[in-house]
């Protein structure tokens, strides 16, 4: 599997969407984010999604050049629509819109329609976290289900991701993302990309029975949620906040739409950052300072491993799947873009 520096990426990515038309600052912001995520170590969310992006271009569901705007809006409160533009785009724009209304108000929710897909739901929760606020998103999805309620056999619910991000130490916010299934839906297309098997509890096939080959979901599989019972209140949780409080539904075209919602606090409505932050600093101190479990050399706190990854992937480089690679090129070479030579 070749090898490939970040700024390898961000050309190859940048070309590509330009090629269908994202304006400049588009496609650059389009192409870091999903890199962002190969450095974390989340290649599910990185630029494995191109080609679906592009299709998605193709459809006509998302539109390269849109950017979003802001419907219904009071004080502390706001409804934005993405006029179909890629959903890291509208995602950006919802994130710094209640971030600046948190900073005035206090508290602030913003709900998002008409989206595609934002990415990373952390990458924006982290945005407010790094800006003195706590942040919690929950993305709900229109383009088919995915996953299985407890005690189904069939898809029902998105994988309906949840997103946490409170401001930490000066290593970085402490960020919780995950989705409410066992593993998100792009986890499958890596394993399938590198022809290796998913754990057992993952996924049920098209007769419901258990099954840790990836292809079987993308032949009429289901994913299941995490934690059984557990897993499936927070998915109808994030289902109703991300489609029903959005009213994405009515606003979403051919079924296809990410309905999102965004809650904000500014901690300063409390108490003074930097002493918020001097406490948290010290609980995750704690936190760390317990005795590791067999199989485990220390105890790590959530974005801690995030923070590693990326750290160790901006000097070696991001490797990718011979199958990404492969559909990356067939993309690359619609538009005439050349594929970088791995790193050595």
């Amino acid at each position: 599997m070749p090898t490939f520096s970040t700024s390898q990426l961000e050309t190859l990515s940048t070309k590509i969407f330009a090629g269908v038309g994202a304006p400049p600052d588009i496609a650059q912001h389009v192409a870091k984010s999903l890199i962002q995520s190969n450095l974390m170590g989340h290649d599910s969310h990185g630029i494995l999604r191109i080609p679906s992006y592009l299709e998605a271009i193709d459809h006509g569901t998302c539109v390269p050049n849109a950017r979003p705007s802001v419907g219904n809006e009071t004080p502390t409160t706001a409804q934005v629509d993405g006029n179909w533009a890629f959903g890291q785009i509208t995602a950006t724009f919802a994130t710094k819109l209640a971030i600046e209304k948190a900073r005035t108000a206090m508290v602030s929710a913003v709900t998002v329609v008409r989206c595609n897909h934002i990415g990373r739901l952390g990458e924006y929760t982290e945005l407010a976290a790094r800006e003195g606020m706590v942040a919690f998103m929950a993305g709900g999805t229109f383009n088919g289900a995915a996953v299985a309620p407890f005690g189904g056999a069939s898809r029902v619910l998105g994988t309906n991701p949840l997103a946490v991000a409170i401001p930490g130490t000066v290593e970085g916010p402490v960020v919780a993302d995950m989705a409410t299934s066992v593993v998100a839906e792009g986890k499958l297309r890596v394993a399938r990309a590198k022809h290796q098997t998913i754990a057992p509890g993952t996924i049920l096939d098209k007769n419901g029975k258990p099954s840790t080959d990836a292809n079987d979901y993308y032949e009429g599989g289901t994913l299941l949620t995490f934690g059984a019972h557990k897993g499936y209140v927070l998915s109808v949780i994030v289902d109703l906040l991300g489609r029903a409080l959005t009213d994405g539904q009515k606003a979403a075209t051919n079924g296809v739409s990410f309905g999102n919602f965004l809650f904000v606090v500014n901690v300063e409505a409390f108490r003074p950052l930097a002493e918020f932050q001097a406490e948290v600093a010290e609980r995750l101190h704690e936190i760390k300072s317990a005795k590791p479990a067999p199989g485990f050399s220390e105890v790590m706190v959530p974005g801690e491993p995030e923070r590693r990854m990326k750290a160790k992937r901006s000097e070696e480089g991001v490797v990718l799947a011979d199958d990404t690679v492969t559909a990356l090129k067939q993309v690359a070479d619609r538009f005439n873009v050349a594929m970088p030579t791995p790193m050595a």
